[in-house]
C-alpha cells in the first residue's frame, strides 16, 4: 500500500442486505487504505408512511418500528463486517434526505460511496435518486457501484479514466492517478472517436493516413490532459488507449479489465450547464466496475 487515507470513507446504506455491494466495497477499501468506515443510514418514516398509504393504511408507528429493526440489523451487520476486516467503523443514523446526509460528510470524507438500481418501492423512495444526487453535487469524489458489479472480479490492478480533452477530464485524470497511487494500481487513459470526417469523408479504413492522423491527434490530446496528473504521481504506471466506437459501449468494454473507472461529471459529451453528463449517468448504472465521479467544482 503506497499511502494511507487519513479521512474516512463514507457509504450510504438503506439497511442490512439492501445494497450490500456498496457497503462491502467501501469496507474493503477502508481495510486496504487504513481509513475509517462511516456508514450513513437516513430515512423519513413519516414520508414513507404517507407514500405507502395509497395502497393501504400504514401507521407511522409501524414504519418507525420497522425502521428501528432495520437500524439494529444494520449496526449488527456493520459490526460483524468491521471485525472480519479489522477496520474501525461506525453507523450514523439520520432523519431526512439520504442525499443531504451524505453531502454533509463531503468536506471530511476522502470518498463517498453509493449504490444504484434499487427496485423495491420502499428502497426506491429511500435511495432511488441518491446516487445521482450525491454524484451531481458532491465536491468529493463519489464511487457508484451498480448491482451488476462483480466484486470478486476486481483484481486487475488497473484503474481506467475516460478522457476527452476537457478540464473536466483533466480533473478526472488527477483523481484516477490519486486512486491508483492509493491502491498500487496502474492507469489506463482511454479516449474514443467514432464518426469523424476528413476531407468530407467519414474515416473507416484502419490502414488509411486519415485514421493514423486521428489516432495521433487523440493520443497527443490524452497526453496533454494527463500532464498535471503525471507530475503529481510520477510513480504511477500509465498506458494510453485510443479506440473507435460509440462512447458508452466502448468504455464499458474496456472497463471489463479495470477495477474502477473515473469520469468527470460533464465531459465526454455532457451538455454545458447540466450537473451530471449523460455519459457519466449511463456508466454509473451499467459499468462492470465501480464508477468514480470527479465533479468539476
Amino acid at each position: 500500500m503506497s499511502h494511507r487515507l487519513e479521512r474516512p470513507i463514507v457509504v450510504g446504506v438503506a439497511g442490512p442486505g439492501a445494497g450490500d455491494l456498496p457497503l462491502t466495497w467501501a469496507a474493503r477499501m477502508a481495510a486496504r487504505t487504513g481509513a475509517e468506515l462511516v456508514v450513513v443510514h437516513a430515512s423519513d418514516p413519516e414520508s414513507v408512511a404517507a407514500r405507502m398509504a395509497g395502497a393501504e393504511i400504514v401507521a407511522v408507528s409501524a414504519v418507525l418500528e420497522a425502521e428501528e429493526e432495520t437500524v439494529a440489523g444494520l449496526r449488527q451487520h456493520v459490526g460483524q463486517l468491521a471485525a472480519e476486516l479489522g477496520i474501525a467503523a461506525r453507523v450514523e443514523t439520520r432523519r431526512g434526505s439520504p442525499v443531504n446526509a451524505l453531502l454533509d460528510h463531503q468536506e471530511e470524507a476522502a470518498l463517498l460511496v453509493v449504490g444504484t438500481g434499487r427496485k423495491g418501492a420502499l428502497e426506491e423512495f429511500i435511495l432511488g435518486s441518491t446516487s445521482l444526487g450525491v454524484a451531481a453535487h458532491s465536491r468529493t469524489p463519489v464511487a457508484v457501484i451498480n448491482p451488476g458489479v462483480d466484486l470478486s472480479s476486481l483484481t486487475h490492478g488497473r484503474v481506467g479514466v475516460a478522457v476527452d480533452g476537457s478540464a473536466d477530464s483533466a480533473r478526472a485524470a488527477r483523481a484516477a492517478f490519486a486512486y491508483a497511487a492509493l491502491t498500487d494500481s496502474s492507469v489506463t487513459a482511454l479516449t474514443t472517436w467514432y464518426l469523424e470526417m476528413v476531407g468530407g469523408y467519414v474515416v473507416t479504413e484502419p490502414d488509411s493516413p486519415e485514421w493514423a492522423r486521428l489516432e495521433a491527434e487523440r493520443t497527443a490530446m490524452v497526453e496533454a490532459t494527463l500532464a498535471q496528473a503525471r507530475e503529481h504521481h510520477p510513480e504511477v504506471e500509465v498506458s494510453v488507449e485510443v479506440r473507435r466506437g460509440p462512447i458508452v459501449p466502448t468504455v464499458k468494454q474496456a472497463a471489463a479489465d479495470w477495477d474502477a473507472i473515473v469520469v468527470g461529471s460533464r465531459g465526454l459529451g455532457g451538455v454545458q450547464g447540466r450537473l451530471l453528463g449523460s455519459v457519466s449517468q449511463r456508466l454509473m448504472r451499467s459499468a462492470p466496475c465501480p464508477v468514480i465521479v470527479a465533479r468539476v467544482g
